[in-house]
């Protein structure tokens, strides 16, 4: 069995719990719920991005896959100014990311957020208008390099496994599903 594989089999009980949890018609329902949906990512991205770019080993790989300031740009766009999005809560505590493969599981459930993304991106089209340019830059991130963006974080993936750093990455991957869940289905 590949990592790739591991991660899909015993992540998928966290992945369902987040989704089931997360309640995606009422949050899309409303341009006001559709932004305080974005408000919990932002909060949850800001604060994973500065605690894993401390710790990934290709700063540059993980930089070209940042959405902190997609999101910002979405916020932006749905009424909020820039001095009060610097102020919003952010995701505390996280989970521990003690090492790149760490930052890699991790990087296993973001990345793999995106792919939901660009459908949940079509119902915020088709439900409030929102295109990329006017409040969905975040779930359409990726754009038409949705696929090739999560092939390349997979040949990353793959190259990092071993028996020793394996169960670090499933590992955090799980732990990062448990945080987001929190972070997203608590009243903020």
């Amino acid at each position: 069995m590949t990592l790739l594989e591991r991660l899909k089999i015993e992540t998928r009980p966290a992945h369902d719990r987040i989704e089931a949890a997360i309640d995606l018609d009422r949050r899309i329902a409303s341009r006001d719920a559709y932004r305080d949906l974005l408000i919990r990512f932002y909060g949850f991205h800001t604060a994973w991005e500065s605690e894993a770019a401390g710790r990934i080993a290709d700063r540059k790989f993980f930089q070209s896959r940042c959405k902190t300031q997609l999101l910002a740009r979405d916020l932006e766009a749905l009424g909020l100014k820039s001095d009060d999005i610097i102020r919003l809560p952010q995701c505390r505590p996280l989970m521990p990311l003690p090492a790149p493969e760490a930052v890699l599981g991790s990087m296993y459930v973001v990345e793999g957020s995106t792919l939901g993304g660009a459908i949940i991106a079509r119902e915020v089209e088709n439900r409030l208008g929102l295109t990329a340019e006017t409040g969905c830059a975040y779930f359409r991130s990726y754009g038409r390099d949705i696929a090739a963006m999560w092939k390349s974080f997979g040949a990353v993936l793959l190259k990092a496994s071993s028996p020793e750093a394996d169960d670090l990455i499933v590992g955090a991957a799980q732990d990062t599903f448990t945080v987001m869940h929190h972070w997203l289905c608590e009243t903020p």
